[in-house]
């Protein structure tokens, strides 16, 4: 019963999540009043966002599976390397968010490497 509540709360995340991507992606200053995010706090939310980061981290370290590591790199990556790409477009110095991403990009490959020689790959 409580597995099944965890996963109605996991479905029920991942609607939310999905939808405010979907509305950040299409327009994003009209999904900043949806969200009721303002610029000026933008700092602390991303310190926020770096703790929620480090907190992922911890956990894929500490749950220590080839799998896991490798779907969090790839999430990494993405997000690095689109960070990145947000501030060239601009003009902008982007090489701390791309180097990140591609770092991720390297360990996603040693992770994938690692899920595939192990003989746990699905």
């Amino acid at each position: 019963m409580l597995e099944t509540l965890t996963y109605i709360a996991l479905v029920v995340t991942v609607l939310i999540t999905g939808y405010y991507a979907w509305i950040f992606v299409r327009d994003p200053e009209a999904a900043m009043k949806t969200a009721t995010h303002r610029t000026e706090c933008l700092p602390r939310v991303m310190a926020g966002r770096y703790v929620v980061v480090f907190l992922f981290t911890l956990g894929v370290l500490v749950h220590d599976t080839a799998a896991v590591s490798a779907y969090f790199f790839a999430v990494c990556a993405f997000l690095g390397l689109h960070d990145g790409w947000v501030y060239w477009r601009r003009g902008l110095p982007h090489f701390k968010h791309t180097i990140t991403g591609l770092l991720a990009l390297g360990a996603l490959g040693i992770a994938l490497l690692a899920l595939t020689t192990s003989g746990d790959a699905v």
